[in-house]
């Protein structure tokens, strides 16, 4: 006859592919929620606890060292993973300290919305305008990207778009921005169906702390008051773009109880890849002759901490320092345009795009970013020249340095 069923008793110990990791933003630092967690998707972590000891020099007979005492206790790590659409929005969110924002202009009868691709009213910039001052009042007024929808369009477009002018109804966008997106008459008014629309994240002041578990043989070591002081995006050629979290918790406590009311459903978007899903690199608002090669974003807390005091040997507050933004970029070297750039200290706008297999996506975007430590280097024979930038994210006019839109699937 046919054996059937399971053999028990095959692992050595817990196994790491049952790990369940979780997390929870927090109302009050360091007190774990009681409300919906959020399972999250993983390739790595290193979440961890360390303790500081320290021992008084006594002077005994015995010649032997005194009873350590424990002066501090932390806890450190980094969570890995592969980036897919909407897996890590907290984090992102938590490390630019504010709250992803939408904003839809819908066009109406009375509120129609006119797209012109060379309006001299602008000196000849192509526009999107409303009748009515103020229409695009809850759009990012920096920059940024639009999702345009009209059942009278061949698809929906995503384009970038510079500032918002003229009472906060005219977005300006850069040179042949609209090329694409119409045809036929110029300018364009969108049906009754169409609207304009954006979803964003801008660095705020907003400070985030997050409850992580990680779920092991049936109880939960949990990371209450994590800072996250760093999310590193990397975007390498032929492979998947990767996410490295840098947290800093308040502590790691052991607990049998499950203090969740539930646990949401991981996020189920494909992971995005750099064959297909890599949709290129804006510096400047040109597009590079070469085709880039890798490219980094690291979104950083400078200067965050957990604070510690007497009466308790872990952190009673953190202090989540200030926003930088900075990464790399590499490109075969084809014209000497990001060289000099980099040499006249241009600073401008750098959009980094990734979208999944379905369309859905983010765009990554330096607001008033520089180049800097350009490199051409003769390393070696039959190989083609890449031109090695570091980006500078700076604060723009108005005082924010990066921002991510989400990307929609055309249609």
């Amino acid at each position: 006859m046919a054996f059937t069923g399971a053999t028990a008793g095959i692992a050595a110990g817990a196994q790491t592919n049952d790990t369940v990791l979780d997390w929870a933003l927090e109302a009050t630092y360091k007190t774990p929620p009681t409300g919906n967690y959020q399972q999250g998707r993983f390739t790595a972590e290193t979440l961890s606890r360390q303790e500081t000891t320290a021992r008084p020099l006594e002077i005994n007979t015995v010649k032997e060292v005194s009873q350590s005492v424990v002066t501090q206790i932390a806890a450190s790590g980094r969570i890995s993973g592969a980036l897919s659409t909407g897996t890590y929005d907290d984090f992102l969110a938590g490390v630019l300290g504010a709250d992803f924002l939408s904003a839809t202009l819908a066009s109406t009868a009375s509120l129609a919305v006119t797209l012109t691709k060379s309006n001299p009213s602008w000196q000849n910039l192509p526009t999107i305008e409303t009748g009515v001052s103020g229409g695009f009042a809850e759009f990012d007024p920096y920059g940024g990207i639009l999702s345009i929808s009209d059942a009278s369009l061949p698809r929906n477009a995503t384009v970038s778009y510079d500032k918002i002018v003229n009472g906060m109804h005219t977005i300006i966008l850069p040179s042949g921005e609209l090329d694409n997106v119409f045809s036929g008459s110029d300018p364009f008014s969108l049906s009754t169906s169409g609207s304009v629309n954006s979803i964003y994240l801008v660095n705020g002041n907003v400070d985030k702390t997050y409850t992580i578990r990680k779920k092991i043989l049936g109880k939960y070591l949990m990371y209450p008051g994590s800072v996250i002081n760093q999310v590193q995006l990397t975007f390498a050629q032929g492979q998947f773009a990767q996410v490295e979290i840098d947290v800093i918790p308040a502590n790691e406590v052991l607990s049998d109880a499950d203090v969740a009311s539930s646990v949401l459903v991981a996020p189920s978007g494909v992971v995005h890849n750099t064959v297909d899903n890599f949709l290129g690199v804006s510096i400047f608002g040109v597009v590079p002759a070469g085709c880039v090669t890798s490219a980094s974003i690291i979104l950083a807390r400078s200067g965050s901490k957990v604070d510690y005091g007497n009466g308790h040997a872990d952190g009673c507050g953190a202090d989540l320092g200030q926003f930088q933004a900075t990464g790399s970029i590499s490109l075969y070297f084809r014209t000497w345009d990001q060289y000099q750039a980099a040499l006249s200290g241009t600073q401008g706008r750098v959009v980094i795009k990734s979208v999944d297999n379905t369309g859905n996506g983010y765009a990554f975007v330096f607001i008033n970013a520089a180049l800097r430590n350009p490199q051409l280097q003769t390393d070696s024979v039959n190989k083609t020249y890449e031109l090695k930038l570091d980006i500078e994210g700076n604060p723009g006019t108005y005082g924010n340095t990066f921002a991510i839109f989400r990307l929609a699937p055309a249609s």
